[in-house]
């Protein structure tokens, strides 16, 4: 797909269980809560608001958040965000595997989980894995972006 190459050519091929799930469903909102990133959103793409805001993390809160944002080389991929501003990412691990890094902007804490994104997500919707400040669980499932 056209719309990853930008993103891959600096962050590096991202996981293809990542990309079938964001292929598969689209742009839409977890729980009615956590917005999922695609890179041909009809309104801001994932490489829009990857470039707005990485490096507005990066300047923020670089103590807080211990690697590198894209767009920087081999830097963390922002894939998505909450309605009350906490910010999710896929982080490159040096075997090539990805992991999942959560900012939570209300606690000024960080939180790494080694999921894929699928199973991160329907974790949570099912209960068997509760994360304080993310309510999917509660508030439902999968809704496609309008």
């Amino acid at each position: 797909m056209e719309a990853w190459t930008a993103i891959e050519e600096v962050a590096g091929e991202l996981p293809s269980e990542y990309k079938r799930f964001v292929a598969a469903y689209g742009p839409g909102v977890v729980g009615n809560f956590l917005s999922v990133l695609h890179p041909q959103a009809p309104e801001y793409t994932m490489l829009d608001l990857m470039n707005a805001m990485g490096p507005l993390y990066q300047a923020l809160v670089p103590d807080r958040i211990p690697y590198d944002l894209y767009p920087r080389e081999r830097g963390m991929v922002l894939w998505a965000n909450t309605q009350e501003g906490d910010a999710c990412f896929l982080i490159p691990r040096a075997d090539g595997s990805w992991g999942i890094g959560v900012w939570f902007r209300q606690w000024a804490a960080w939180e790494e989980f080694d999921q894929d994104v699928p199973s991160w997500l329907v974790g949570q919707v099912d209960g068997d894995l509760e994360i304080s400040g993310l309510p999917l669980r509660v508030r439902g499932g999968f809704a496609p972006e309008a």
